[in-house]
C-alpha cells in the first residue's frame, strides 16, 4: 500500500488556501474556485476538505460569503498534520509479506526488509513533522 495521490494535493490545497488568505485576498475561498485553479477533481477536493476539516485543519462556512479558510495559523501546520489528515494511519509500505518460503532465513529477510521500511517511514515522518506551511509561505517568497 502506499499513500495516495490526496496526500500531495493535499498540502498544495492548505499552501493555496493559506497564501490567498495571508494575501488579504479572500477571507474564505470556495471549493469551486480551489478545484479550478489547483485543477482537482471537485468529488477529490471534497474528500481532501472533509479530512482537513476533520483533523481541525480547516473550517467551513456556507452560503454566499461561505468556503474555506485556515483553522490554524500555517506556523501551526506541519506537513506530517497533513499526512497524518489525510492518510489516517496507513502505511507507506506494505510489510504484509505472503511468501511460501518458511524457516529461520526466510523468516529473518522479512523481518529485516519489514525493519528497514518502516525506519524509513519513521525517519520521514520526522522530517514532516518540523516543515511547516508557515515556512513553505516563506519559501514561495523569494
Amino acid at each position: 500500500m502506499a499513500y495516495s495521490s490526496s496526500f500531495t494535493k493535499s498540502i498544495l490545497v492548505v499552501i493555496f488556501i493559506a497564501d490567498k488568505i495571508r494575501q488579504g485576498q479572500y477571507e474564505f475561498l470556495s471549493t469551486t474556485m480551489i478545484s479550478e485553479i489547483l485543477n482537482i477533481p471537485k468529488p477529490t477536493l471534497v474528500k481532501i476538505l472533509q479530512s482537513l476539516m476533520q483533523s481541525g485543519i480547516i473550517e467551513t462556512k456556507e452560503g454566499k460569503q461561505g468556503g474555506i479558510r485556515l483553522l490554524k495559523q500555517p506556523a501551526e501546520i506541519t506537513i506530517l498534520d497533513i499526512l497524518e489528515s489525510v492518510e489516517r494511519g496507513r502505511h507507506l509500505f506494505n510489510t504484509s509479506f505472503d511468501i511460501l518460503a518458511r524457516g529461520k532465513r526466510p523468516d529473518n529477510a522479512q523481518r529485516s526488509v519489514a525493519a528497514i521500511l518502516e525506519n524509513a517511514e519513521e525517519e520521514m515522518k520526522q522530517a514532516l513533522a518540523i516543515k511547516t506551511i508557515e515556512e513553505i509561505l516563506i519559501e514561495m517568497g523569494k
